[in-house]
């Protein structure tokens, strides 16, 4: 494989220089912009003239963000476990076992990713409504781990099919059952695209914002994305308030994705190979 020309190695780390500013520059706008005083006047990108940590503050008690960030914190945390173990278990079933009914199934659980979710979520609540599901936890639990499990089997059923049968079969001839061979030699390989798929998870459900709104109503459990559009309605005109409560609303994503980059990039790179 010929070494690329240098001038083909400048222009390509210009051209991703020049797509990194474009995409760091508004963000760098909106934190310029959360650190000036709540309610001051802002007009084009300016540097703040007395950095404020208030702001941040003054956005965490008004926007009660708080109660928001519990809320999302246990909806996305239950959605993560019950999604990565049943797309696990049912990923390692269709790609490895076979049963009548078996690629049916799997193309049943498949038709999720085609239908848009916007269409679910109407019937989704006239069901709960029946089941007394609506404005709880576990309504908005199970309709989220519902909408991403498709996507979950998908993604660990393309790993489980990609791995060589040699492999579960010597398994099989030491004497481990199909239970054995997933837990002591699959997930132990398995462990950037689980990685990946429960931080996929994570990031769509903090930001899920139609679900919560339809499926609660009443407004008792307030997730972050409702506390943000609510404190947005509130504070229209305060900029800086606005920007301070959009990066406190990203932060936790964003240091996760900082935390688990690497397991993440991994996993997407095995997933695209496979």
């Amino acid at each position: 494989m010929s070494r690329p020309k240098p001038s083909e190695t400048v222009t390509r780390y210009l051209l991703l220089s020049l797509v990194a500013v474009g995409t760091l520059a508004p963000l760098a706008i909106v934190v310029l912009t959360a650190f000036k005083k709540p309610g001051a006047p802002v007009s084009g990108v300016s540097w703040p003239r007395d950095w404020s940590w208030h702001t941040f503050s003054s956005a965490w008690h008004a926007g009660q963000f708080g109660a928001a960030f519990r809320a999302s914190a246990l909806i996305s945390i239950a959605v993560v476990a019950i999604v990565t173990t049943a797309s696990i278990a049912g990923g390692y079933a269709c790609a490895t076992m076979r049963f009548p009914g078996n690629r049916l199934f799997f193309y049943v659980l498949l038709s999720g990713m085609v239908v848009p979710y916007v269409v679910l979520v109407v019937p989704i609540y006239i069901e709960f409504q029946n089941v007394h599901l609506l404005d709880s936890y576990w309504g908005l639990i199970l309709a989220e781990s519902g909408l991403y499990l498709p996507f979950g089997m998908f993604w660990m059923h393309a790993f489980f099919s990609s791995v060589p049968r040699s492999l579960i079969e010597s398994g099989n001839l030491d004497g481990a059952n199909s239970f054995r061979v997933l837990v002591q030699i699959l997930l132990p390989i398995a462990r950037p695209v689980i990685a990946t798929l429960m931080m996929l998870t994570f990031l769509s459900s903090w930001n899920e914002y139609l679900v919560p709104l339809i499926l609660d109503g009443s407004g008792r459990i307030q997730t972050v994305s409702l506390g943000l559009a609510s404190f947005q309605g509130q504070h229209l005109t305060d900029v800086p308030s606005l920007s301070a409560a959009a990066i406190i609303v990203a932060l936790p994503a964003v240091m996760i994705y900082l935390i688990t980059q690497r397991s993440f990039f991994r996993g997407l790179l095995q997933g695209a190979i496979k």
